[in-house]
């Protein structure tokens, strides 16, 4: 007898796990059927705009494990894209406060990112910064820096900006970040009386983005008005060879940085022929030097060979005012001289390469989508 059970063990043993086994995927199934069930029936709520009856379906099946930290996440973003932030910040606090589950500091970080951006969207400012300001120290720093930055810039509290900048790891800051406080050390220079203090703040600007146009430019105009043209041609030179599509907008500001004409007009020919700008206004100006030089005739010439490469109403223009040399008693050529440059000024000289607002007045953040330097010169037909 004894013998029999110990021959029937083996068998009782395999068959509990057989049965176990299946019992486990049996619960499993129904789990599966269960949650199929709540997120079919949540879409037909949400397709019937019965927004609320379908996100307390969803939540009925979310037990407060790690693997559903993911859902409740996406349930918040849920609620914040909706506008009902303050569902969002219970989800996302209450998750940071829980002692329920334990959430890896890493994750947990993510989640703190997410509570800021609910406060941010709510206006809760004071709490946007209480939450991001410990954050600067932590693995998501770069993430957290960038909303302190925005939050400043909604404030134009350009220095605090700053300060939190300088308080960041530097090697956790990406390239996306250092472009955008330059700006910050900009405004702060522009806000400043004192040319020392500006003329700092600017190279600051440089020293954190190499790529800063703005910092270039301003530095330029600032070296101008001590008198120090070289210098300032040089940073003109220096912006215009990291992006020459930027020329139109310094057209006002470059010629007051040259010696003579001579040197302008081998400015512009360095522009034209070695860095291949599509500027209207530089083969514009550059006729000007021709006709000068060599004459009207061969200004004409100059504009016609580029209106048949770049054909633009600004070079047409020009074509008149030149072809006017030969036809002064002719009153038709004032009235279609006046017709084209009608029509000029009704078209925009700038628009952001972001968003698409266009606009006729330069401008180093573009008003409609707040991002900096993507405001460039018009190309084109009306291109300038």
């Amino acid at each position: 007898m004894l013998e029999l059970l110990f021959l029937l063990l083996p068998v009782a043993v395999a068959y509990g796990w057989v049965m176990g086994k299946h019992n486990a995927k049996k619960e499993l199934l129904q789990q599966q059927k269960s949650l199929n069930q709540a997120l079919t029936s949540s879409v037909t709520l949400l397709l019937n705009n019965k927004e609320e009856q379908a996100f307390d379906r969803l939540i009925q099946y979310f037990d407060d494990t790690p693997a559903n930290i993911e859902n409740y996440l996406t349930l918040a973003k849920l609620f914040r894209k909706k506008g009902e932030i303050d569902k969002a910040i219970a989800i996302h606090e209450g998750l940071v406060n829980t002692d329920q589950i334990k959430i890896p500091e890493f994750e947990l970080e993510i989640i703190k990112l997410e509570l800021a951006q609910d406060f941010m969207s709510a206006g809760m400012l004071e709490h946007a910064l209480k939450t991001l300001e410990p954050l600067l120290k932590s693995a998501h720093a770069n993430e957290a820096l960038m909303m302190l930055l925005h939050l400043f810039e909604q404030t134009r509290e350009w220095q605090k900006g700053i300060d939190a900048y300088l308080k960041t790891k530097q090697t956790l800051i990406n390239e996306n970040t250092r472009q955008l406080i330059s700006h910050f050390y900009c405004e702060l220079a522009d806000q400043s009386d004192s040319v020392k203090t500006k003329k700092q703040a600017y190279k600051r600007a440089l020293k954190v983005n190499a790529q800063c146009l703005r910092s270039m430019v301003s530095l330029a105009k600032l070296y101008l008005l001590l008198n120090n043209k070289q210098q300032s041609r040089e940073l003109i030179i220096e912006a215009l060879d990291k992006e020459p599509s930027f020329a139109p907008a310094i057209f006002d500001i470059a010629p007051e940085c040259f010696v003579d004409e001579f040197e302008q007009a081998a400015w512009l020919y360095w522009l034209i022929k070695e860095k291949n700008i599509s500027s209207v206004n530089a083969h514009n100006q550059m006729a000007d030097f021709i006709a000068k030089e060599k004459g009207v005739e061969a200004a004409r010439q100059y504009i016609i060979q580029q209106l048949q490469y770049v054909p633009s109403v600004r070079g047409f223009s020009k074509l008149i005012e030149l072809e006017k040399e030969f036809f002064m008693s002719d009153e038709h050529f004032d009235q279609l001289q006046r017709l084209v440059k009608k029509y000029i000024e009704l078209k925009p000289n700038y628009e952001c390469k972001s968003c698409g607002f266009s606009t006729n007045n330069f401008s180093w953040r573009c008003p409609a989508c707040n991002s900096w330097q993507t405001i460039k010169p018009l190309t084109g037909l009306d291109g300038i």
